[in-house]
């Protein structure tokens, strides 16, 4: 455009564009609900169906005794589709109890099985805690160091030919991110998605379902004027 000026050094240069002052990397913070449990925790359970089978791991769910803190999936696992991220923590919760001695194909031991999904779960879980020390931290790099020391079972199995996964590569910088920005609950995703329920899944079922993003914004006028309207009379 004539008469505009760009600021030096944030020209394409050769096709990429120089950000001085800038780690671009250091933008993608780790997320709880989209990394681990729809994820990292995603990709376990489809391995573990294929090492074990549909028939046992199913069977080994229905099996579980009453608990009052553990969801039980009467139906089994394997026959879920989109599955939530919090029907994926309510999995994690007994994953690893229903394949405890469980019978892998050419009688191969179960020990580095367990081991992988037991570093996996540490994992998941010590990524959650509201505080963290040197201790903890360390105690979250080992749990991630178990899971690649036991791996190879996976490939051993032909469940995996390699483990080139990006949400599994990002579990490696999660020290690094809780050093810079705090514990995890500070950039988690899993408290805006609700909104995304209460903003927009709600509002399209209230319309006709055509030409709807009228009535949506409409929709969310008024409740933000009853809303206002009963912060005014309290």
């Amino acid at each position: 455009m004539p008469g505009c000026r760009f600021q030096t050094g944030l020209l394409p240069i050769l096709g990429r564009p120089s950000l001085p002052y800038t780690n671009i990397f250091r933008s993608i913070s780790p997320d709880i609900l989209h990394q681990l449990y729809q994820g990292i925790i995603k990709h376990l359970i489809v391995w573990l169906i294929e090492c074990c089978g549909e028939a046992e791991i199913d069977a080994r769910c229905r099996r579980l005794p009453l608990n009052h803190n553990i969801h039980l999936f009467m139906k089994g696992i394997s026959n879920h589709s989109r599955v939530t991220g919090k029907e994926h923590d309510l999995i994690s919760r007994f994953l690893l109890g229903i394949i405890i001695h469980i019978r892998l194909p050419d009688n191969l031991s179960p020990v580095l099985l367990l081991g992988a999904v037991r570093g996996i779960l540490d994992f998941v879980y010590l990524a959650q805690y509201p505080m963290h020390t040197d201790e903890t931290l360390s105690l979250l790099a080992d749990a991630l160091d178990c899971f690649h020391q036991n791996k190879g079972v996976f490939i051993d199995l032909s469940v995996r030919n390699d483990f080139n996964l990006p949400k599994l590569h990002s579990c490696k910088h999660y020290v690094m991110y809780m050093k810079l920005y705090g514990t995890t609950d500070n950039y988690n995703t899993e408290y805006t998605e609700r909104l995304h329920i209460d903003l927009a899944k709600e509002a399209y079922r209230s319309t006709n379902f055509r030409d709807e993003f009228p009535q949506m914004t409409l929709w969310l006028e008024r409740k933000e004027k009853i809303l206002r309207h009963e912060k005014f009379i309290q």
